[in-house]
């Protein structure tokens, strides 16, 4: 009843407004004649079908509660909008309009007999009047321009009554009355509809087809393989992925045992062997068949001597999708310059993770270095010298498949993935102008909004420091010294630009407070020198993980070691701690950092960070990690340590998706949060499997082939 009553009252005058539409149409407002027409028709609604009308003003968005908190995003009802096109109105379009409204808080009291408060005859005060911007949600005939619309808007009368209160005992009324007093000459946004299919839309398509249909293909042959080869006794040397197929309890030791077990020749496995060109095609088929690449899926493939990794990787890609979800959610739906209800976030202690995952970023280049540069040495002992071509190629092919599918994906694709108010493809935008960028790994150049997939600007600065990673990595095999003094001038000089950038243009520690943070994100937090120093600490780690350098084995008494492992837990939790809280005290205790605390923060925090997190996998890896190694090290982790790459890329895709497909308003709780999130990395982690399974592994495989009819023999594992 009371959600009729305002229907009601908000239709009413908006209608008394329109009543003068030909004397606005012909002396203030230039439309054309069209809009004319189609506005004037649904003004006739009225008396002819007001139940249709009554539609047409219930898909509006209208104010609501939580206005003074920032909540001031009004969406209505999308599909009621658009289904609108099936009646006598024609086809409907749809805008959020940003509108200047006043609040007017109105007691009236009564003095009549009956206590019941008379215009004519009860005395009005206006208590209060606070003036906000919103943006509502309008349906308008697709005759009429979204422009033109808007002056339409501007001569409406549009009024709200959200709240009507009368005491009982003293008579007393009170209303909230919201009035639009000006409305923007252009939609503040309009979803993205009807997008048609071009040329590259088709090819990109035709692209993810052929895929698809290599692994069912791949899938029947290996299935015929099996069903009708020629069976054949195990050889002695039988690899993981067929340990997997056979089972545990037939393999000891790599030999069969108990009993011969006959499997198809493809299953035969002799490492001395090298496949021939003849076979190429097979082998190729055979790479994208589901029998191949789900069991690599599933497998631990980690090299054995490095322990936590895979976790830390899986716990900072949530930790970013996280923070991501978080922004788009309060960009979307919150007037983040109405600072009460955002500030009150900052605040809270809980968030400062999530609020500060710039550090999980860090995070992920320590783990890529320590990983590059482990290998990297375990390939140099066993060959005796730097495979420069391996090297690049290796990682060139490990990164590039699924990252330009996704390029061209967002580019020509994720326009039409779905449709609703806030329907909304960024990529489909950007990645006009910058998808070369993402061909040439140079994406961090740009200004973040610009990019293409925004989210992927760490790829990019990713492969730049693992073009310059030999000079650090050959420096600490021929000499350790000088390798450690080249990094530590190198450390030096980029904490310098950091400190130079920082202090010029007045960056903060507490992100949010900068006027212009997008402008701080995109000329240090995603430029390669702010990352130097998390990447250079990952190489030294990895050189020490490789040398096998452990304090356990230093000639001093059991208690010392274990208070020196104390001590390094101490000092990785201390410095992990003080740089994700450096800005809390910022939101928390109105104390405002000055430029040189904040430039001094900005300088060392990140390195601090990294520092902290090579501590505990070290620890990890020299067995006193105790439980937190055993968790960090659970071979769980794997699978998902394997789609982290996948759903890094796909995420801000499957994030517009979900929030753009939203047919009504969204009002920021915890509780709200944490399923937009589960569902978000759930659909995230699928996107990333199917992406893994259709184009990542088999490309690995085919790769590996390669490299094997070049007489390239892969790196040590």
């Amino acid at each position: 009843m009371i959600t009729t009553l305002l229907l009601l009252v908000f239709t009413t005058s908006v209608v008394i407004g329109k009543e003068q539409s030909s004397t606005m149409f012909s002396s203030n407002i230039d439309v054309s004649d069209n809009c004319k027409t189609a506005v004037q028709r649904l003004t006739a609604l009225q008396a002819t079908q007001p139940q249709l009308l009554a539609h047409y003003w219930d898909s509006w968005g209208k104010p609501s509660d939580s206005i003074l908190t920032g909540h001031t995003t009004f969406l209505g009802y999308y599909d009621e909008c658009i289904n609108l096109k099936n009646t006598e109105l024609g086809d409907m379009s749809y805008c959020l309009y940003a509108m200047a409204m006043d609040m007017n808080i109105i007691q009236s009291t009564s003095e009549s007999p009956d206590g019941v408060c008379h215009t004519s005859d009860c005395p009005t005060q206006v208590n209060t009047s606070t003036k906000f911007n919103v943006r509502v949600g309008v349906c308008y005939p697709s005759a009429c321009s979204a422009s033109e619309f808007a002056l339409v808007l501007s001569k409406m009368n549009i009024t709200n009554i959200i709240s009507m209160t009368t005491d009982p005992f003293s008579g007393t009324t009170n209303s909230v009355n919201i009035k639009v007093h000006s409305v923007s000459d252009s939609p503040a946004f309009c979803p993205v509809t009807d997008v048609e299919y071009d040329t590259g839309a088709v090819a990109v398509i035709v692209v993810c087809v052929v895929l698809v249909g290599l692994v069912v293909l791949g899938t029947t042959l290996d299935v015929v393989l099996w069903q009708f080869s020629s069976p054949k006794v195990a050889p002695d040397v039988v690899e993981e992925s067929e340990k997997l197929l056979l089972g545990k309890d037939n393999i000891k030791e790599n030999k069969i045992c108990l009993k011969p077990i006959v499997v198809p020749y493809k299953y035969i496995k002799n490492k001395s062997e090298q496949p021939a060109m003849k076979d190429f095609f097979w082998h190729f088929l055979l790479a994208f068949s589901l029998y191949k690449t789900i069991p690599s899926l599933l497998m631990r493939q980690r090299p054995s001597a490095l322990k936590a990794l895979g976790a830390m990787k899986i716990f900072s890609n949530f930790a970013i999708v996280a923070l991501h979800l978080f922004y788009i959610t309060l960009v979307l739906f919150l007037d983040t310059s109405h600072n009460s209800y955002l500030l009150d976030l900052m605040k809270r202690i809980e968030l400062q993770p999530m609020i500060n995952v710039t550090f999980a970023v860090e995070c992920f280049f320590v783990v890529s270095a320590t990983l590059s540069s482990y290998l990297t040495l375990k390939d140099m002992e066993k060959f005796k010298k730097f495979r420069f071509v391996y090297f690049y190629l290796n990682r060139f092919f490990r990164l590039s498949p699924m990252f330009y599918l996704f390029t061209l994906i967002a580019y020509k694709l994720s326009a039409r993935f779905g449709q609703g108010p806030l329907w909304y493809s960024l990529d489909a935008e950007t990645c006009v102008n910058s998808w070369w960028y993402n061909v040439l790994y140079i994406t961090n150049i740009k200004k973040i909004l610009d990019i293409c997939i925004l989210v992927t600007w760490h790829v990019a600065v990713e492969m730049q420091l693992f073009l310059f990673s030999p000079v650090f990595i050959l420096l600490l095999y021929r000499s350790e010294l000088v390798g450690l003094i080249a990094v530590g001038a190198a450390m030096i000089g980029a904490t310098a630009a950091v400190g130079y950038a920082a202090a010029t243009n007045g960056y903060r520690a507490a992100i949010l407070y900068n006027p212009d943070v997008l402008q701080q994100i995109s000329y240090l937090h995603c430029q390669t020198f702010y990352r130097i120093n998390s990447y250079l600490t990952g190489i030294v780690l990895g050189y020490i993980l490789y040398k096998k350098y452990n304090l356990a084995n230093l000639p001093i008494a059991k208690w010392l070691k274990q208070s020196m492992y104390m001590l390094l837990w101490m000092v990785a939790i201390v410095l992990c701690t003080v740089t994700v809280l450096a800005p809390y005290f910022e939101y928390s205790f109105a104390y405002h950092y000055s430029n040189f605390e904040n430039t001094v923060i900005l300088m060392f925090s990140g390195l601090a960070w990294s520092i902290g997190i090579a501590i505990i996998i070290y620890i990890c890896n020299t067995g006193y990690g105790g439980m937190v190694n055993s968790f960090l090290s659970w071979p769980g982790w794997e699978p998902l340590v394997k789609l982290t790459y996948g759903v890094a890329l796909c995420h801000e895709m499957v994030i517009f998706f979900i929030v753009g497909t939203l047919q009504s308003g969204l009002k920021y709780t915890d509780t709200v949060f944490a399923m937009l999130l589960v569902f978000t990395m759930v659909l995230s982690y699928s996107v990333s499997a199917v992406a893994a399974i259709c184009v990542e592994l088999p490309i690995s495989k085919i790769v590996s082939l390669c490299f094997k009819l070049a007489g390239i023999e892969a790196r040590s594992k």
